[in-house]
């Protein structure tokens, strides 16, 4: 229940975002409104895709020490939602760019026009979901899971009351009680795509406020526009940090430690992925000032007219 009012909200809000996104930038955005319109885009799909495909996280700590995430269909779709959780990330880093040179390099604002720089920020993202995808799928190349893959049908089956068994990618992290370097390599990519992004993405942000403080080039009012549109950005980052980098990183690594997670964390992970889209389209409405106005101008009554006297 929780994940459907989950959705149905951040669906809302996004559609909501979008009509303000076309309804009220105002020239100064420029370009920018166009990053906004791809986040927003990008946030009303992986609510689609949280619909269509339930994900559901599991663990089991008993001769495995194992990571387990799930769709209700195949693992390849597993592996395909779990690449488009990167997306977020890639766009937001390419938003510090933007910011960033609209500061310190405003002529390079223009390459965000021309097709051919356009077309290597795609192959970033693809590149993201695609590295993504094949070590989902890495993970269980090679590798027995079948006895795993029984304890954590049946376990699963018990709690839930359904039985789902060839949409898992599993990490089985310590088969036999042996250290697999197969995995431990997985996991070590795993973790260093998660942090080099977000190292990237805090680098840029103090960069930029750094040389929005120092420069003596901007008026008063771009500078005050600058700092704005910049907290914004980071206020929008720290979402899905939150809400999908830090969930990601508890599930990888716990079960990899030989640490019990299976008690708290299994069914709050989907929740936590699902309230993503929410709070991000929340965050842009209420802290872009143009779009909080603008759509708070249509719920409000407009003052009444005062009456004219002809003479």
């Amino acid at each position: 229940v929780l994940n459907s009012i989950l959705s149905v909200a951040g669906l809302i809000l996004n559609l909501v975002l979008m009509y303000a996104i076309r309804r009220f930038s105002k020239s100064h955005f420029g370009t920018y409104k166009y990053l906004l319109t791809i986040f927003t885009l990008n946030d009303l799909f992986l609510v689609l895709l949280h619909v269509m495909v339930h994900p559901v996280n599991w663990s089991i700590e008993k001769e495995h020490s194992t990571l387990w995430a799930i769709v209700k269909s195949f693992q390849r779709v597993t592996a395909l939602y779990v690449g488009f959780q990167s997306v977020p990330f890639s766009l937001l880093a390419i938003h510090f760019l933007y910011r960033y040179w609209s500061v310190c390099r405003p002529h390079r604002i223009e390459l965000f026009s021309n097709k051919i720089f356009v077309l290597f920020l795609a192959s970033l993202i693809a590149g993201g979901v695609i590295s993504w995808y094949f070590l989902c799928l890495f993970c269980s190349e090679g590798h027995d899971v079948t006895i795993a893959k029984e304890i954590l049908v049946s376990e699963y089956e018990i709690k839930y009351e359904k039985r789902v068994e060839n949409a898992w990618v599993i990490l089985d992290n310590w088969r036999d009680g042996k250290f697999d370097l197969t995995l431990f390599v997985v996991t070590l990519l795993m973790d260093a795509i998660t942090i080099l992004s977000l190292i990237f993405t805090f680098s840029f942000a103090i960069l930029t406020f750094y040389h929005i403080a120092k420069s003596d080039k901007m008026s008063i009012q771009a500078t005050a526009l600058q700092q704005k549109l910049l907290i914004a950005l980071c206020a929008q980052a720290s979402v899905p940090f939150v809400f999908v980098y830090a969930p990601f990183l508890v599930c990888i690594n716990l079960p990899f430690l030989g640490i019990p997670g299976n008690t708290f964390y299994p069914d709050l992970v989907a929740p936590i992925f699902t309230c993503f889209p929410v709070w991000d389209g929340f965050i842009i409405i209420v802290l872009i000032q143009d779009y909080r106005k603008g759509l708070l101008g249509m719920i409000r009554k407009p003052p009444p007219v005062a009456p004219s006297t002809m003479l």
